[in-house]
């Protein structure tokens, strides 16, 4: 009984933070909207101010959860040593090569760009630099929350090699489902990037360094669009 609470608990608990983020991507994506539809005066205070909130409630659900059940001794202190570090430089070299081999692999023939991708770049256009906020800082904050702290403290809290690698390779999957849900080609391209982060996060057993890996590695992609206008 006692573990199917904690199933249930943990489970509710990652249904919470993807409400709360999915709440919070609509202030970022869609200012003007939010702005007429509650007329919201000083918006930039008040999202803002639903950042810190959300991004802190998200944080703490996920440090409840590991006071619960923790066998594998994530979020231990101290949380920063230079092998963590190093670990986390390695994450972003390998996420940027093999995303972009992947990439080069199922654009090959045919459409040459995935449709989250596509929606992305319409909503940039009307969110500006909000977009930017949240796809380099905001989102993978919130996505390293669930998809590797949460996913692993509810479906692989047995430390064994097995869980390790069936846990990382599930996340990824359960990571490029939510980014790629049409099951496209491209499907592939978001399972090595979520594979990736979920190694990172294994291997330091701190989601700060996956959050790093994914920071840099959304913020590479704004850099390289800069550079091409």
């Amino acid at each position: 009984m006692h573990k199917i609470l904690h199933y249930l608990g943990n489970f509710a608990g990652i249904i919470i933070a993807f409400v709360l983020y999915g709440v919070l991507q609509e202030f970022y994506f869609y200012p003007r909207i939010i702005a007429r539809r509650f007329h919201m005066p000083y918006q930039g205070f008040v999202t803002a101010l639903i950042t810190v909130l959300v991004m802190a409630l998200i944080f703490w659900i996920y440090k409840k959860q590991l006071q619960e059940v923790n066998y594998w001794h994530f979020n231990q202190e101290p949380h920063w040593n230079l092998r963590r570090i190093l670990i986390a430089i390695l994450g972003f070299f390998l996420i940027t090569f093999l995303g972009a081999a992947m990439l080069s692999i199922v654009s090959s023939k045919g459409q040459a760009i995935s449709t989250n991708q596509k929606g992305l770049d319409l909503i940039s256009k009307q969110s500006g630099d909000l977009f930017k906020i949240m796809v380099c800082f905001v989102a993978p904050f919130c996505e390293e929350v669930i998809f590797r702290g949460m996913f692993f403290n509810t479906f692989f809290t047995k430390n064994t090699t097995f869980n390790k690698w069936a846990g990382i390779l599930t996340s990824g999957f359960v990571f490029a489902y939510v980014h790629d849900p049409m099951l496209s080609k491209f499907i592939l391209v978001y399972w090595v990037l979520g594979c990736v982060l979920a190694w990172v996060y294994m291997m330091t057993k701190d989601l700060r360094y996956s959050m790093i890996t994914h920071m840099c590695y959304n913020s590479i992609g704004f850099i390289s669009m800069m550079m091409l206008i």
